[in-house]
């Protein structure tokens, strides 16, 4: 499952990072490191940024970015 199919009732752990080690190293620097929880914040409309809750703040993804990021449900 990745990050991009999550859902508001659901909570997650990170298990894979994206394979580029550049867009890899901006995910951990913003907070999403592996076995890190994330929920989903919020879903903007028409194929829009996802916004995530991590370490006590909201941080947004495009869509794209979050499909390469893998979890696991809790």
């Amino acid at each position: 499952m990745t990050l991009s199919q999550l859902t508001r009732t659901q909570r997650a752990v990170i298990l894979t990072l994206p394979k580029s080690f550049d867009l890899t190293a901006k995910l951990i620097e913003q907070g999403f490191a592996l076995k890190a929880e994330v929920s989903l914040a919020h879903k903007a409309p028409f194929n829009g940024p996802i916004a995530f809750n991590l370490h006590g703040t909201k941080i947004c993804l495009s869509p794209s970015v979050a499909q390469q990021i893998g979890i696991e449900i809790v």
